[in-house]
């Protein structure tokens, strides 16, 4: 799976929408819509805290199968 289906799963999971989850890493909801749709990638700081949020390692987040 790519980084944005994985970042979609883990969202979903959490029940959070695009907006929640931007307000949480203090990004704007586009920013995250771009990084669903794998079109920009977020900077590793962004990484660890979703990693943090979702309880799972870079590894998995980025590149694994959620």
């Amino acid at each position: 799976m790519s980084f944005g289906e994985n970042l979609q799963f883990y969202r979903a999971r959490e029940g959070l929408t695009q907006e929640e989850l931007a307000e949480r890493l203090e990004v704007s909801r586009q920013s995250v819509s771009k990084w669903e749709s794998n079109t920009s990638f977020p900077e590793m700081e962004k990484l660890m805290t979703l990693c943090s949020l979702f309880q799972t390692d870079l590894d998995t987040l980025v590149r694994g199968d959620a």
